[in-house]
């Protein structure tokens, strides 16, 4: 689930010096999102960046490390248990192209598999997503140790993406619309800006396919 994060108007610098209007953010960095329930605060009893709904034990059961539900059943229960308290909340649904399994799995860290990630679980089932939400657009992510995500937003990757392709444009999500464009991008991420900027480079950077289930 994502809700709107107390640093928005901080990553969003970037995108109004880029001439860029984004009407609602959605983006798979908690830091930028407000992607939630994070597991390790709620463990570690961390107060989060920005005030998140309280969800149930029952709930809580059924979300995988770090921020995933394993079902689109289960996630719809703790929407329907946070909608009320926050109106801003998306249920959100992430995917990547069966192509980059292979080198999502070969460079990950796998020095947490004896206690599982969801991303990671979920992506080995290899099923297809579900056809009943709305294609939001594509976020550009490397994936770190314990399910968290970092992206080109939270990473200010958007400025150098522009130096690039002055054209370049992102969605009213602050999403890429076009797959091949986000393709590019990842690429581009991967083999230059990871030495030019030094953007994560222990992390391989994926278009990630974002879907909105409920909350627009």
């Amino acid at each position: 689930m994502s809700a709107a994060c107390a640093n928005q108007a901080y990553f969003l610098k970037q995108v109004v010096a880029g001439g860029i209007h984004v009407e609602k953010l959605i983006s798979l960095d908690d830091k930028v999102g407000g992607i939630f329930p994070n597991l390790f605060d709620i463990w570690e009893g961390r107060e989060p960046q920005k005030p998140t709904p309280v969800l149930s034990e029952q709930v809580l059961d059924k979300v995988m490390v770090s921020m995933v539900f394993e079902t689109l059943e289960d996630a719809l229960e703790g929407y329907r248990e946070a909608k009320p308290q926050n109106p801003d909340v998306l249920l959100i649904g992430i995917s990547l192209d069966e192509k980059h399994l292979p080198e999502f799995h070969d460079w990950r860290n796998h020095s947490n598999d004896e206690n599982g990630e969801g991303v990671v679980l979920c992506l080995g089932k290899r099923q297809p997503a579900s056809n009943s939400g709305m294609f939001a657009g594509y976020d550009i992510a490397g994936y770190g140790l314990g399910g968290k995500l970092l992206t080109f937003l939270g990473n200010h990757l958007l400025e150098d993406y522009l130096s690039l392709d002055p054209n370049l444009s992102i969605n009213e999500f602050g999403l890429f619309p076009e797959q091949q464009k986000a393709e590019e991008l990842a690429s581009y991420t991967n083999d230059v800006l990871k030495d030019l900027v030094g953007a994560e480079e222990d992390l391989i950077w994926l278009p990630w396919k974002v879907t909105v289930y409920e909350g627009l």
